[in-house]
């Protein structure tokens, strides 16, 4: 469209407006208008942006579970250790001992809780699955 059609419109929309009067709203508008804005924001909740997504959290955790799982199975510190340069010493020193500890005592402290535990942590993460899932099904239908 260019300017010239936009000046015709505007001219007409002025001379179709010219003979309408003014009305002033009801008193109970506002309230009426301020209901609906409080019923709109109720049924849509603001959210926050997360700073990582759901599977940018997944992949640091399942890193996390790998490294965990290769600081155990190999035993990468006894492997370390054995090397005789100095870096490969101050390594297993400062890092590599210390993790394999406390890897070594979460997995002994886990090992001693009772399985009725590690069944119920699973049928609740089942049933909040589950939940997550028909909610999701429900909103979209």
């Amino acid at each position: 469209m260019n300017k010239q059609e936009d000046i015709y419109k505007d001219e007409f929309i002025k001379d179709l407006m010219k003979d309408v009067e003014l009305e002033e709203p009801s008193d109970r508008f506002t309230n009426k208008v301020m209901d609906d804005v409080m019923q709109d924001w109720l049924a849509k909740p603001i959210e926050v942006k997360q700073t990582r997504s759901r599977k940018q959290w997944l992949g640091i955790i399942g890193l996390i579970v790998v490294l965990a799982i290769i600081l155990l199975g190999t035993d990468v510190r006894t492997l370390v250790s054995g090397l005789e340069h100095p870096f490969f010493a101050q390594l297993d020193k400062l890092f590599l001992t210390p993790i394999n500890q406390l890897l070594n005592g979460v997995f002994v402290s886990l090992s001693k809780i009772p399985v009725i535990v590690y069944i119920v942590v699973v049928a609740m993460a089942s049933l909040a699955a589950f939940d997550r899932i028909v909610n999701k099904f429900i909103q979209y239908r």
